[in-house]
């Protein structure tokens, strides 16, 4: 229970650090982006600088802003289910029906990653690369398809528990 505690703590920590300030900042600017000039401003994001300068940058800028967003909820997904945690109900059907919420959207978060990514290199850069090894996209859709195992894993625990207790 007490590593529980402690991952319970960080992430209330980058929550607490996060959403006060990000999500309004964020909801802020997606209609800040396409009602002022922004050309001035030198944005880089994943090693991609941004030049906000036509509605084509505009709207990639925005679907990034979205897409951290997605990442913030399953941030706030995942507290609930460590609460469950600490009540000790592991195998409830709400973290079952979290874990697999967090899954989808960290992998469709993943995949849109992964397009801007390309899209923007090849707007901005005029460029395509190829890299090899770790990065964040890749993490992010790994992240997803474990926490979509893990719900999986859980419903079967589940009903096996049901089972067990069903024939003593």
């Amino acid at each position: 229970m007490k590593k529980i505690k402690i991952l319970k703590y960080i992430v209330d920590f980058i929550w607490i650090i996060t959403a006060p300030i990000g999500i309004p900042l964020i909801l802020l600017c997606i209609p800040a982006i396409f009602f002022y000039d922004f050309t001035d401003l030198n944005i880089e994001i994943q090693g991609i600088g941004f030049i906000v300068q036509n509605i084509y940058s505009k709207i990639l800028f925005a679907i990034f802003l979205f897409n951290f967003l997605l990442v913030i909820y399953s941030l706030h997904l995942f507290r609930k289910s460590l609460a469950y945690f600490l009540k000790a109900k592991i195998f409830d059907t709400v973290v079952i029906h979290l874990f697999r919420k967090i899954g989808n959207l960290l992998l469709l978060s993943g995949v849109i990653s992964v397009t801007l990514s390309i899209i923007s290199s090849l707007y901005f850069e005029s460029k395509m690369t190829l890299e090899f090894g770790l990065n964040s996209h890749l993490i992010t859709i790994g992240l997803g398809l474990f926490f979509m195992v893990l719900s999986e894993i859980f419903q079967i625990a589940k009903t096996t528990e049901q089972e067990n207790n069903l024939t003593i």
